[in-house]
């Protein structure tokens, strides 16, 4: 992020923070006290915001990571509950006058906060469960026979997704019995020296016909050849502008590095994202597979043959409402898409992905493996 995308973000969240103040707490009590021990709240919240993204590349302590990290979901949900209860206000005041306002306006703050209490206690509750099994049966053209493939995506394997948690994934993947294992990015994000045991227990991934691993975009904030030197030292095959063509199956598995390798901040060439040599080697009457980090790579295909495109990167939203959100980016929220491309029609699947990113907070959607079934077409 440029500096001036920086200082506009800091300005922004300082913008918001105020609105949550004066909306949540100048008028929930009269005494001077009370108002002040808001102001010290929101300031405070304010201040982990800004630790958080300052030092979230390092190694902090897992309880201060919980902490800071914690502050991001709890200011995007009262900023909702706020942006809630300012047009409920305006509603009042214009239907009914200040005087019902007034009156009524205990009633609707204490609602508010219980309701943030509330989602904030459920959002840790949702990510702290065990990822779902998602099953999804999806129908390929000229595929010559049925293909299982476990999908694990956005694992962010760093502080506190540590090998105990990467274990209990790998065994819960284990189970599912797939032809095919890939993994679509954001899969480690830390320095592999801090994470080097979680990285190896992907090593204990199993499937029939080989484990494929795309960049994610948070793995290039960190020792990215070091990450894929790791991963392929563990039996795990990185697609960086490759294919695999497992002729067995007749299938072409293809993958390119993530789209935030065109940035000029990353000067590494071998790491940019590149379609043509990613698909140059497949087998022409093979269905391809395009294993891509972000979902919006549909965006710039022209007239490559593309049967069906797994990406991750989404997180189903993560907190809601930060679904409308991410859709501004992004074509698709999360599962099975169809998409046309220059009169081709083609799929995509998306993951909600396996672990989180920064604050172990979910609201409205689920961590999650997921269990594709590849058909032929009849």
């Amino acid at each position: 992020m440029s500096i001036s995308m920086r200082i506009v973000f800091f300005i922004v969240i300082v913008v918001l923070h105020i609105f949550i103040y004066f909306i949540l707490f100048k008028n929930i009590s009269t005494n001077p006290a009370m108002k002040h021990l808001g102001k010290c709240i929101v300031i405070a919240n304010l201040l982990c915001i800004i630790f958080f993204l300052r030092f979230y590349h390092g190694q902090l302590h897992p309880i201060i990571y919980t902490l800071m990290s914690s502050s991001i979901g709890i200011f995007w949900i009262s900023f909702n509950i706020a942006l809630i209860v300012c047009i409920l206000n305006w509603g009042v005041y214009l239907g009914f006058g200040a005087i019902v306002l007034q009156h009524w306006q205990t009633a609707i703050l204490v609602v508010a906060w219980a309701t943030i209490l509330l989602l904030i206690g459920l959002s840790f509750y949702i990510n702290a469960k065990a990822p779902v099994t998602v099953e999804q049966t999806i129908t390929i053209n000229n595929l010559k026979q049925p293909i299982n493939i476990a999908h694990l995506s956005d694992i962010h394997i760093g502080t506190l997704m540590n090998e105990k948690k990467i274990a209990a994934i790998v065994k819960q993947t284990n189970k599912l019995h797939a032809d095919i294992i890939v993994l679509t990015g954001d899969i480690v994000d830390s320095y592999s020296n801090f994470s080097i045991k979680a990285i190896e227990e992907l090593g204990k991934l199993k499937s029939k016909y080989g484990i494929y691993y795309v960049l994610g975009n948070h793995e290039y904030y960190y020792d990215t050849h070091t990450i894929l030197h790791l991963l392929k030292r563990i039996g795990i095959t990185p697609l960086v502008n490759q294919s695999m063509i497992l002729r067995n199956l007749g299938i072409n598995i293809s993958g390119i590095a993530d789209l935030v390798g065109e940035r000029t901040v990353f000067k590494d060439n071998s790491l940019k994202p590149n379609l043509t040599k990613a698909l140059e080697s497949n087998q022409a009457n093979f269905p391809t597979i395009l294993l891509s980090h972000q979902p919006k790579i549909i965006n710039f295909l022209t007239n490559e043959k593309i049967d069906l495109v797994l990406s991750g990167h989404t997180h189903g939203g993560q907190i809601f409402p930060f679904n409308f959100i991410v859709l501004l980016d992004q074509p698709f929220l999360s599962g099975l898409n169809q998409f046309t491309y220059h009169d081709n029609n083609a799929q995509i699947y998306i993951s909600e992905g396996a672990g989180w990113w920064g604050m172990p907070m979910r609201l409205f959607s689920r961590r999650q493996i997921n269990l594709l079934h590849l058909i032929p077409n009849k």
